[in-house]
């Protein structure tokens, strides 16, 4: 199949054989042709799948030209950094037609964004918070909105934009197209969509916690925070395998810590986002990463959902996630649109229940693997890393934990693992 056979304008078709973009994904597939006739949709996709051209496509697709102010389509995602993502596939998707396009969020003049939006668009790309203070200024009014897009609704429920989005939800037009799309659904979302949405078709690609079929994951036993700091200046030494590289870290505060060892070792070669960050700063660390002027980005999960830089070649989860959905996410970093790609996870004893969550989400299980000797342990503890009793303290060996610790490959370089096998039978039950 082609998008020739969704009946699309030649002004779109030519954008898109302009990306060389000629097959749908399997998301797109399904989803265009329904969002086209007018339904609402809830589209479940792994990430890296395609899902932001699967809503945009259709919707440009029947936007008529008009000259009117408030805008008539309205996309919302998480996180700033996503709206300038969307913005941009909007603008290469409309090279040939006339659609005005604002992304509004937060951290920069609201007064420059009220005036924008004075001037007049036709598709509005927001965060849910500069959202709806714009509309209470007055300046943005929402009853022209025909079509609403929720990309990442799991994502803004985690970071407690729920009140904002409920608002927002009740301003609207009852008469509108509503259209939701995610890798993963929670509880919280399914009742938002009981809540506001009615009659909605579900389209589901892939089993919700399940990575994309290129990822291969390795997942490492580590002491303690000093000890992972030595393995990722290890890992990060092979720049010939480690070429472009995600490292997620669980805090701001870890994250400029990492990035202060790592830069010791690889100057200039990495970068650091989190929210802390100025928006300039942190769009500039993603496009210089893109273009390759950078080989990493440390960050924290502010950019684990949605952003799209091609070829990353490992993603190594500093931290484990304590949401299992997030792990999916961060990962999806890599391995996009067909490509191969990798993961490395570093595991302390107290991330281990993490782990299992993870596993679970996965419906699969995977070797532990130990350390390589090369690897200089470091007993130090960090002041996080607080001392607990050792008839309680987990452990990433013995009875304790229920996956095998394997050790790692006999070779000077370290090999990836294809993580693809389950150990079902390596199971034990706890203590």
């Amino acid at each position: 199949m082609t998008f020739e056979d969704f009946n699309l304008s030649k002004p779109l078709l030519n954008a898109l054989n302009e990306q060389e973009i000629s097959s749908p994904t399997g998301i797109q597939e399904e989803a265009i042709p329904v969002i086209s006739s007018g339904a609402d949709v809830i589209g479940i996709a792994q990430t890296g799948t395609g899902k932001t051209l699967a809503y945009l496509v259709p919707i440009l697709k029947n936007l008529k030209y008009s000259d009117q102010r408030q805008p008539r389509v309205m996309i919302l995602v998480p996180t700033r950094e996503l709206v300038v993502q969307v913005i941009q596939e909007i603008e290469k998707l409309t090279t040939y037609m006339s659609v005005r396009t604002l992304g509004v969020y937060g951290g920069t003049n609201i007064n420059t964004q009220k005036q924008k939006i004075y001037e007049g668009c036709d598709i509005l790309v927001a965060t849910p918070g500069r959202l709806y203070d714009l509309v209470m200024t007055g300046i943005l009014r929402l009853k022209s909105i025909q079509k609403l897009v929720i990309d990442e609704c799991d994502e803004m429920l985690n970071l407690g934009f729920r009140p904002q989005l409920e608002r927002i939800l009740e301003l609207l037009p009852t008469k509108r197209q509503n259209l939701m799309f995610s890798a993963t659904m929670t509880e919280e979302v399914h009742a938002l969509i009981e809540s506001y949405f009615s009659n909605t078709q579900k389209i589901e690609i892939s089993r919700v916690g399940k990575p994309i079929e290129g990822i291969n994951q390795s997942f490492y036993a580590v002491p303690n925070f000093n000890t992972k700091v030595n393995f990722l200046v290890h890992l990060l030494g092979d720049k010939e395998i480690f070429k472009k590289v995600f490292v997620f870290v669980r805090s701001k505060k870890y994250a400029d810590a990492i990035h202060a060892e790592v830069e010791k070792y690889f100057p200039n070669e990495f970068g650091a986002v989190h929210s802390n960050k100025s928006q300039n700063y942190r769009l500039r660390m993603i496009e210089e990463f893109q273009s390759n002027q950078l080989r990493g980005i440390i960050a924290t999960d502010v950019v684990s959902r949605g952003i799209d830089v091609d070829l990353v070649s490992h993603v190594i989860n500093f931290d484990i996630p304590d949401l299992a959905e997030q792990y999916i996410h961060r990962i999806g970093r890599t391995g996009r649109q067909k490509e191969k790609g990798a993961t490395i996870s570093l595991i302390t004893a107290g991330e281990l229940e993490n782990i299992e969550r993870i596993f679970e989400l996965m419906d699969t299980s995977f070797d532990i693997i130990d350390l390589p000797t090369e690897v200089k342990l470091n007993k130090e503890l960090i002041a996080d890393e607080e001392p607990i009793s050792i008839h309680d303290a987990p452990t990433l060996k013995g009875k304790s934990f229920r996956y095998t610790v394997v050790k790692p490959p006999s070779q000077g370089k370290l090999q990836q693992r294809s993580g693809k096998t389950p150990k079902k039978n390596a199971k034990k039950k706890r203590r």
